[in-house]
């Protein structure tokens, strides 16, 4: 993986990034034998502190024979996106340290001592909690307050709590209604292009119709996303 920052030892951040894992998270395994690397998916199942990580062992008849790169000592690298927050793909190395075949077939591990990641987002973000109604276009009907969580000339990420029972759906249109420091609104339009969920919020990411008027939004409210 090229253009990878690297963090030697882990910081609170990056135990945030690690810990926004959930159960069935979908992950890259690099995996090496004595003759050769091959990249496979399989899944994250869990973590015990930081003691181990739990993996899926991959499907054998999608992937082939694994004996020869997955066994005690022998190490992985993980990948995955971590949409939720930043839009990185974070990467750290582990060692193999247990293998269950029963009652499931899994794979346990060292816990990482440093991650690397990698912006995969073309335009930089700015990190907000602004509240901000948002309104289904086709009706003209409020559905819900959400709040974004971070900006961008292109698009922007909002969370809605899970108690929240009107939320909007993938490809919807929608509009969304800022205001200033002055109660002054504006609106800006995009569509739903996609959806994920934790314990707490449903996320959601929304791409602008008309970048020209995000950027005089942020002037408005003061944000930079240089």
């Amino acid at each position: 993986m090229s253009n990878l920052h690297e963090q030697v030892g882990l910081s609170n951040e990056d135990l945030r990034k690690i810990r926004s894992m959930r159960p069935g998270t979908p992950i890259d395994l690099q995996i090496t034998s004595a003759s050769t690397t091959k990249r496979v998916r399989s899944e994250f199942v869990g973590m015990d502190g930081t003691r181990c990580v739990i993996i899926r062992f991959p499907d054998e008849s999608k992937w082939g024979s694994l004996r020869d790169f997955i066994y005690t000592d022998n190490s992985l690298v993980v990948r995955y996106i971590l949409e939720d927050e930043t839009g990185e793909i974070i990467a750290f190395k582990v060692r193999v340290t247990l293998i269950l075949s029963k009652p499931s077939h899994l794979i346990f591990t060292t816990f990482p001592l440093s991650i690397q990641s990698h912006d995969l987002r073309s335009e930089p973000r700015a990190q907000t909690r602004m509240a901000v109604t948002l309104i289904d276009t086709q009706h003209n009907a409020e559905l819900c307050v959400c709040i974004v969580r971070d900006i961008s000339l292109k698009g922007c990420r909002i969370s809605i709590e899970r108690s929240v029972k009107s939320r909007p759906s993938i490809k919807q249109n929608v509009e969304m209604q800022f205001k200033d420091a002055n109660g002054n609104a504006f609106l800006l339009k995009g569509s739903v292009m996609n959806a994920k969920s934790d314990e707490v919020w449903f996320y959601y990411g929304l791409k602008f119709d008309t970048p020209e008027e995000v950027t005089q939004l942020l002037q408005k409210l003061m944000l930079s996303t240089d």
